[in-house]
């Protein structure tokens, strides 16, 4: 069935290699997760893997041969930054209503945050540079300081 998908992000999130990953890190966490992976956040994440210039097969040889490390590093960054209000960057005067609670501000993490994480991951592996430029594109405020910050969480 995960064959038939079209949606790049959506055949590795349903893979039995991707839950069962997702599934011992929202356990040992207690992380809460979406029980469903809505079209909406796919597209999100298919855009994210097109940004990185990273393919199915990179991702899927993490899960087989990085497991601990990709383990590890989203335990570090979950316990650094859960919580910890999100940085934006807005314009003097244009910041959001403080009552305007958004899905982010719930506390639910999509399906796809292990995806996200795999990929900072690999281009954090790749070098500082190529992490930073691809944060650069998916318009992370502060994507200097968020890739130092990745990378303390890969080196620990």
């Amino acid at each position: 069935m995960v064959g038939n998908i079209k949606s790049k992000a959506k055949r590795i999130v349903f893979s039995s290699e991707y839950q069962a990953v997702l599934n011992e890190l929202r356990d040992r966490l207690r992380i809460p997760v979406e029980e469903g992976y809505e079209d909406m956040l796919a597209e999100f994440d298919d855009e994210s893997l097109s940004l990185s210039e990273l393919d199915e097969n990179d991702i899927f040889k993490v899960l087989r041969e990085d497991v601990l490390h990709i383990k590890a590093y989203s335990e570090r960054k979950y316990r650094a930054l859960d919580g910890a209000p999100d940085e934006q960057e807005f314009p003097p005067g244009e910041q959001p209503d403080v009552t305007d609670a958004g899905e982010a501000g719930q506390g639910i993490y999509s399906q796809g945050f292990l995806l996200k994480n795999i990929i900072e991951y690999l281009l954090a592996e790749a070098g500082v540079e190529r992490l930073k430029e691809y944060f650069k594109l998916e318009r992370i405020p502060n994507a200097r300081k968020y890739a130092a910050q990745v990378v303390g969480f890969i080196n620990g």
